[in-house]
């Protein structure tokens, strides 16, 4: 057992430290697709991905999509809400479940990572790209997360 908590000990700092070469080494917008694939994969792991496909059957527009998400409370941090063509989110805490586990500290780069759950989420439910962008994170000191979800008005299914 003293082992395992060694290792854990030792990932903590392996994780700091890519976190810190990525935020002083690498370009921003690098940086934000190498996390975002570290979301996508989250969404995999956590049977996001697969309760997203589970609601969209039969599912008639965005807001009866919206609303089949909000009913899974487990899946996400805040109730998402539509306003025309965008699909936002305002979490008070952090969702993360590695950063609420005490396993790694909250940072700018690691918000990129949610904003990559976000994406692979919608991107399943909706059938196609979508961007997302983040409005306020709390890694980023801001008092809440806010994830925004940009979709072309003519593409929304009504």
């Amino acid at each position: 057992m003293e082992e395992h908590g060694a290792t854990l000990a030792l990932l903590d700092r392996w994780l700091e430290a890519l976190l810190i070469g990525l935020d002083t080494e690498v370009d921003g917008r690098i940086r934000s697709r190498l996390m975002e694939y570290c979301g996508r994969a989250c969404a995999l792991h956590h049977a996001s991905i697969e309760k997203a496909k589970a609601i969209q059957h039969g599912v008639k527009g965005v807001d009866e999509l919206l609303d089949r998400l909000n009913q899974l409370e487990d899946l996400w941090c805040g109730k998402w809400m539509r306003d025309g063509d965008t699909i936002y989110s305002v979490c008070e805490e952090c969702g993360c479940p590695i950063v609420r586990a005490g396993l790694i500290k909250l940072s700018p780069t690691f918000c990129e990572c949610s904003r990559g759950w976000v994406k692979a989420v919608f991107e399943t439910v909706l059938g196609r790209p979508v961007e997302v962008k983040l409005g306020q994170a709390i890694g980023c000191s801001d008092q809440v997360c806010e994830f925004i979800v940009c979709l072309e008005e003519e593409q929304l299914v009504r």
